[in-house]
C-alpha cells in the first residue's frame, strides 16, 4: 500500500475553489514500495534528478523534473507503519485515491480525520517553513467537521513523539538556566518585558507564582481575563522579536522579526498548555501587532531604564 498525505490529499477533500498546488508530493509506504513508485513514475517519462535519504532515515527525498517528493518510509514498528495499518483499518479506503493505473501507482487517500490527526500532530514544529500552511490546513478541517477520534488517540501521542524529536525549554528552572542559548544577550530579559508591558506589571506576572522567576501557573492563567491571556503572548512575542532579531540585527523589518518570534512562540520556545494557547490564538495575537515596540524599547533604552545581562542571575 501506499499513503498520500499531506496537501496532495487534502485536495482530495476539498471543493476545487479551495484546492491549492502543493509544494511537494508526500507519501508514506514500505521502503520497497517507494523504489517500486520511484520506478513507476521513471517509466512513465519522469525524469528523477535526486534520490537520498533525509530526517534521520525516516524519509526519501526524490526530486524529478516535475516535482518533489517526500516519502516516510514505513519501516517495521515505526510510525509509518502504524499509519498504513490504520489506513488499512478504514471504510473508505481507496474511494478517494488515484485508482486508474494509467495515471499512475495506486495511492491511498485517508479519512479526513486521520489527515487531520496527522496535521495537529507536527503543528508546532520546530522552524517550519510550511507553519502557517499547516495552522490553515487544520482550520480549514475543522471547519469542515475534522476530529481526532478516540481510536486515533493512541497514535496521536506516538506521532507527536515521533516528530518532535527534540527537547524544549523548561520553565522549572532558574532564568540563568532558562535563557542559554546561541543568542547574544546584551539585555535583561524582564527590564524589555517591562518595556512592552501594556498593564501595569508584564502580562505574565499576572499568572507566576511569588516564588518562581520562570515558571507559571495554569490555574492563575485561567482566572484571568483573555485580554490579559492575549497580552502575555503578544508581549513575549516582542521581547523575543527584539532579543533575538531587532537588538543584534536592527535593520531588520520590524513585522519580520515579530511574526517570526510569534511563530517560535506558537512552537518551540516552550511546551504545554501556554503554547497551546499561543497558538490557537495566533490571529487574535496578530491583530493586536503595533510596530511601536521598537520605538519604545530604544526610548527606555536611551533614558537608562533597561538593565544589561546579567550571565551571573
Amino acid at each position: 500500500m501506499i499513503g498520500l498525505i499531506g496537501s496532495n490529499a487534502l485536495n482530495m477533500w476539498l471543493p476545487i475553489a479551495q484546492q491549492r498546488t502543493p509544494q511537494d508530493f508526500d507519501i508514506v509506504a514500505t521502503y520497497d514500495d517507494i523504489q517500486r513508485f520511484v520506478a513507476d513514475i521513471k517509466d512513465r517519462g519522469e525524469k528523477v534528478l535526486a534520490q537520498y535519504p533525509i530526517s534521520s532515515g525516516k524519509k526519501v527525498f526524490v526530486r524529478t523534473d516535475k516535482r518533489i517528493i517526500e516519502a516516510e518510509v514505513a519501516w517495521p514498528g515505526s510510525s509509518g507503519e502504524a499509519l498504513l495499518d490504520l489506513m488499512a483499518a478504514e471504510d473508505n479506503l481507496g474511494v478517494q485515491g488515484v485508482n486508474d493505473p494509467a495515471k499512475g501507482p495506486l495511492l491511498n487517500v485517508p479519512s479526513l480525520d486521520l489527515l487531520y490527526m496527522l496535521k495537529m500532530s507536527h503543528r508546532y514544529l520546530k522552524n517550519s517553513p510550511h507553519y502557517l500552511k499547516t495552522m490553515r490546513d487544520i482550520q480549514t478541517m475543522r471547519a469542515m467537521g475534522a476530529t481526532i477520534r478516540p481510536e486515533h488517540e493512541e497514535f496521536y501521542k506516538a506521532r507527536m513523539a515521533w516528530t518532535y524529536d527534540y527537547g524544549h525549554p523548561k520553565l522549572n528552572q532558574s532564568k540563568g538556566d532558562f535563557f542559554t542559548d546561541d543568542v547574544p544577550y546584551i539585555y535583561d530579559h524582564d527590564s524589555i518585558h517591562e518595556v512592552v508591558k501594556h498593564l501595569s506589571y508584564p502580562a505574565y506576572w499576572y499568572f507566576k507564582p511569588a516564588d518562581s522567576e520562570v515558571a507559571v501557573s495554569r490555574t492563575m492563567f485561567e482566572g484571568l481575563s483573555e485580554e490579559v491571556k492575549l497580552y502575555s503572548v503578544l508581549e513575549e512575542s516582542y521581547v523575543l522579536a527584539l532579543e533575538r532579531s531587532q537588538i543584534p540585527y536592527p535593520e531588520t523589518d520590524r513585522k519580520k522579526s515579530f511574526d517570526m518570534a510569534l511563530m517560535k512562540v506558537c512552537s518551540s520556545i516552550t511546551s504545554g498548555w501556554w503554547r497551546e494557547y499561543a497558538w490557537e490564538n495566533y490571529d487574535k495575537v496578530q491583530a493586536m501587532y503595533n510596530e511601536n515596540y521598537v520605538n519604545r524599547f530604544w526610548e527606555a533604552e536611551r533614558s537608562g531604564n533597561v538593565k544589561p545581562h546579567n550571565k551571573e542571575q
